[in-house]
C-alpha cells in the first residue's frame, strides 16, 4: 500500500524552508559576477567557478538522494545546515579564483543536502497522479525565494557590498532551517529506504529515465543563459543598469514559477513525455527573440518567453524520470536526476563562457536556441512509451493499477511518491 500524502502543517514547514534556502542562494549567486569584476577576475574564471559549484552538487546530490529517507531528524538536518552556513560565511574571505572555486564547490556539495527529500515530498503533496501539480506548488516557494533574492541582491550589493549581501544571505539561510527542524519527522511516513539487489538501478537504466536525464542536461545548459549569465552580459549588450539586470532576472524567475503553478495540472493530464517538446520550443523561441532584440525591453520580453519554457519543463522532466521507480527507491532516483541537472549547470557556464569570450555576447543566444531545439527534437523522436498501467496515447480507457507496492502502478511518478512534500 502506497504511503499517504503528508499533513498540511508538514508541507507548510517544508515550503517555508524551501523559500528561505533558495532565497539565500540567489542573494549570493546574483552578485557573484560583480564580485568577480571587483576583484579583477575574468568572465572565463566566473564561468569556471560556477562549473565548480555545479560539480560539487553533482558529486553529492546522488548521495543525498540515497540518504534522503534517512536524514529526517533534527540532529542530522541541524548539523548539515550549520555546515552549509559555515561554507557560505567562508565565501566572504575569498579573494582569488582558486579560493572562490574551492569554496563554491564546498557550498555546492552541502547546500543540496535536503533537496532530494524535499522534492520527493513535493511530488506527493497533491496525491496520486498529480506529480507535476505538486512540483508546481513546491516551485512556487522555490521560485519566490529565487525571485526575491535575485531582485534584492543587487540593491544590497550597492548599499553595503559583498559583505552585507553575504551576511543577509547567511541569516536568511539560518532562518530557513528553523521550519525544517520543526517538522515532526518521527510521524512523517517515509518509504523504507532499503537496499535491494535488483530493480532500482535497473529502473534508472530504462529508456524513460535515460531520456528524461538527457533532456534535463540540455535544459539546464540552455537555461544557464537566463539563470546565471543574462544579468552579467545584458549590461554590456544593451547598456542596462545593475538594478535593471537584477529585476529582469527576477521577473523571468517569477514567470517560470507562475507557469509551473498554473500548468502543472495540464502536464499531469497530457503526460510528461507529450508535454516536454513544448517547453523546449518556448526556451528556443525566447533565446532567438533575445538574439534579434534591438532594445533592453525587447530582450526582457524574450527572456520571459524563455522563462515560461523553463517553468513548463520544471514540472515535466522529473515526473517523466520517476514514472517507473518504486517508492522506496525514489529518493535515490531524485538525487541521481539532480546530478544530471548539475551536469547541465557545469557544461552550460563553460560553453557559454567560451562563446562569450571568443564570439561575443550576442552569439550566446543562437547557441542556446540550438541546444533547446536539439532537446525538443530528441523529445519528439525518442518519446518514451507509456508507463505500466498508464493508457497509451489516444487510449482513454482507464486501466487497473497494479496493486504491487514494490513495483508501483506508474500512472505518474506521484503514484509512487510517498507522504510529505515541498
Amino acid at each position: 500500500m502506497l504511503p499517504a500524502p503528508p499533513e498540511k502543517r508538514t508541507l507548510l514547514l517544508v515550503y517555508l524552508s524551501t523559500l528561505g534556502t533558495w532565497g539565500s542562494y540567489a542573494l549570493v549567486v546574483v552578485v557573484l559576477p560583480f564580485r568577480f569584476q571587483q576583484l579583477g577576475l575574468s568572465v572565463v574564471e566566473y564561468g569556471a567557478a560556477l562549473a565548480v559549484y555545479a560539480l560539487g552538487t553533482l558529486a553529492t546530490e546522488g548521495l543525498w538522494g540515497y540518504l534522503a529517507f534517512r536524514i529526517g531528524s533534527v540532529r542530522r538536518l541541524g548539523t548539515l545546515g550549520a555546515a552549509t552556513a559555515a561554507a557560505m560565511i567562508a565565501l566572504g574571505f575569498a579573494r582569488s579564483f582558486g579560493a572562490f572555486a574551492l569554496l563554491l564547490g564546498l557550498y555546492g556539495m552541502l547546500v543540496v543536502y535536503s533537496t532530494p527529500l524535499i522534492r520527493w515530498l513535493g511530488m506527493s503533496a497533491a496525491g496520486p497522479g498529480t506529480a507535476s501539480r505538486g512540483l508546481g506548488r513546491l516551485g512556487l516557494f522555490f521560485g519566490v525565494g529565487l525571485t526575491v533574492g535575485t531582485a534584492s541582491g543587487p540593491v544590497l550589493y550597492e548599499v553595503g557590498g559583498f559583505g552585507l549581501t553575504l551576511g543577509v544571505a547567511v541569516v536568511v539561510f539560518a532562518a530557513s532551517n528553523v521550519p525544517l527542524l520543526l517538522v515532526p519527522w518521527a510521524s512523517v511516513r517515509l518509504p523504507r529506504a532499503v537496499v535491494r539487489a535488483r530493480g532500482s538501478f535497473r529502473a534508472m537504466l530504462e529508456r524513460q529515465f535515460l531520456l528524461a536525464t538527457a533532456l534535463v542536461v540540455l535544459y539546464f545548459m540552455s537555461y544557464t543563459l537566463v539563470t546565471n549569465f543574462l544579468q552579467y552580459y545584458s549590461i554590456g549588450l544593451f547598456h542596462g543598469t545593475l538594478e535593471q539586470a537584477g529585476y529582469v532576472i527576477g521577473a523571468a524567475r517569477g514567470a517560470a514559477v507562475v507557469v509551473g503553478v498554473l500548468l502543472g495540472a495540464v502536464v499531469d493530464r497530457w503526460g510528461a513525455p507529450r508535454a516536454a517538446p513544448l517547453g523546449f520550443f518556448l526556451l528556443a523561441a525566447g533565446a532567438l527573440g533575445s538574439w534579434v532584440a534591438t532594445s533592453y525591453a525587447e530582450m526582457t520580453i524574450a527572456t520571459l518567453v524563455a522563462a515560461a519554457g523553463a517553468g513548463w519543463l520544471g514540472v515535466t522532466l522529473l515526473p517523466m524520470a520517476l514514472a517507473r521507480i518504486r517508492p522506496a527507491d525514489q529518493g535515490t532516483a531524485v538525487g541521481v536526476f539532480g546530478s544530471f541537472e548539475d551536469l547541465g549547470l557545469i557544461l552550460g557556464p563553460l560553453l557559454l563562457g567560451i562563446v562569450y569570450s571568443v564570439l561575443g555576447p550576442r552569439d550566446l543566444f543562437p547557441i542556446t536556441a540550438v541546444l533547446a531545439l536539439s532537446a525538443m527534437t530528441l523529445a519528439l523522436l525518442a518519446r518514451a512509451p507509456p508507463s505500466r498501467g498508464e493508457p497509451a496515447q489516444g487510449d482513454r480507457t482507464p486501466r487497473a493499477r497494479s496493486a504491487d507496492p514494490d513495483r508501483g502502478s506508474a500512472t505518474s511518478s506521484a503514484d509512487h511518491a510517498a507522504p510529505s512534500a515541498p
